[in-house]
């Protein structure tokens, strides 16, 4: 029989002990059902992140396996930008999942504050690729690639929350409640948003193209009022062009986005392929020994006055944690709907 946690909190402080090994002391980010804590093994001694989810309430039948499944995929990945899972269990009615503990902020809120320099968006591109690129030689799909399961602290890059992640080979419907999709709409791949069954390695490369948008130019491709109306534009509209959005755009980079946001899924280049060229054109860009980086570049057609500084979330994206600095990350919830701009391309 499990053993019981025994906790007490204080407006996010903690003297809970989960499986009578992980201690729990402050509160770092919660979201839904989940929070993440910081904390100590205290077997081992070491500084840890400890996801939470409470079992006691759910009303998803799948949350569970969720859990379990987040904590099995991404233990079975060795990658210094990938976040290392240490263990994970069920605790009475709480589920749970131990983590390095890593500093930094996520990509969603640095993104609040507007565009990355382009170099830097090179960068850390052509990191979250090569990390996809280890997640999907051993058959792994993240399917919920956005800038809030990015985490960056200087010069190191993380992915996290593999919390709907999935094999190949098993369908989007196997870990989703009835009548749900999965994953985020701003950056749902046509696919996802017509609720194709099999997620693959290519579902995740329309993501990342949504994403190198979102890093370039501070939004993704699709922003619109309503989630059904980001979703319809991912199946039927043509993305603008990078270069239409942004100045002095090199055409390799302006080419790969092209490419990585075709409706066909066929069409995308694998991760492999697109952290090569990031790197390539990170280098270009930002020569070794320079000391500088290349700045901002202008925007073409939109101000930040034109976006909403609000967080953005599809209704039916699964939600985890908003983290602070000093946390293991999580998807960031907002409101019920998608915020402005309907931008529909140049």
């Amino acid at each position: 029989m499990p053993r019981a946690a025994t906790w007490g909190t204080i407006e996010g402080m903690s003297t809970r002990v989960i499986a009578g090994r992980y201690q729990l002391d402050q509160r770092l980010g919660r979201g839904g059902m989940a929070e993440v804590w910081r904390g100590i093994d205290r077997v081992l001694g070491r500084r840890v992140a400890v996801k939470t989810v409470s079992l006691a309430d759910a009303t998803d039948p799948t949350l569970e396996e969720r859990l379990r499944r987040e904590a099995v995929a991404t233990a079975a990945l060795e990658h210094p930008d990938i976040v290392t899972v240490h263990d994970a269990g069920v605790d009475g009615d709480t589920a749970y999942i131990v983590m390095e503990r890593l500093r930094g902020q996520d990509l969603a809120a640095t993104l609040r504050s507007g565009p990355l320099p382009l170099g830097e968006a090179l960068r850390v591109g052509s990191r979250v690729a090569g990390a996809l690129a280890a997640a999907h030689e051993v058959g792994i799909v993240h399917r919920d690639v956005k800038p809030a399961n990015i985490l960056v602290d200087g010069e190191k890059v993380t992915v996290v929350d593999f919390g709907i992640a999935a094999f190949e080979y098993q369908t989007a419907a196997s870990l989703a409640a009835p009548g749900t999709t999965l994953g985020t709409a701003e950056y749902m791949a046509p696919e996802q948003a017509r609720a194709e069954a099999t997620a693959t390695r290519n579902t995740d490369m329309y993501a990342f193209g949504c994403l190198l948008t979102a890093m370039a130019t501070g939004r993704p491709p699709f922003v619109a009022s309503r989630a059904g109306s980001v979703l319809h534009h991912h199946v039927y509209i043509e993305p603008p062009r990078l270069s239409s959005l942004l100045e002095g755009v090199p055409a390799g980079l302006d080419q790969l986005v092209a490419e990585l946001l075709a409706k066909d899924p066929d069409r995308r280049p694998s991760a492999t392929e697109t952290a090569e060229v990031l790197a390539a054109l990170a280098a270009a860009a930002a020569p070794p020994g320079s000391g500088t980086d290349d700045g901002p570049s202008r925007l073409l057609g939109a101000t930040r006055d034109g976006f909403s500084d609000a967080p953005t979330m599809a209704p039916d994206a699964v939600a985890g944690p908003t983290m602070a600095p000093d946390a293991v990350a999580g998807p960031t919830t907002g409101s019920d709907a998608v915020r402005p701009q309907e931008h529909l391309g140049p």
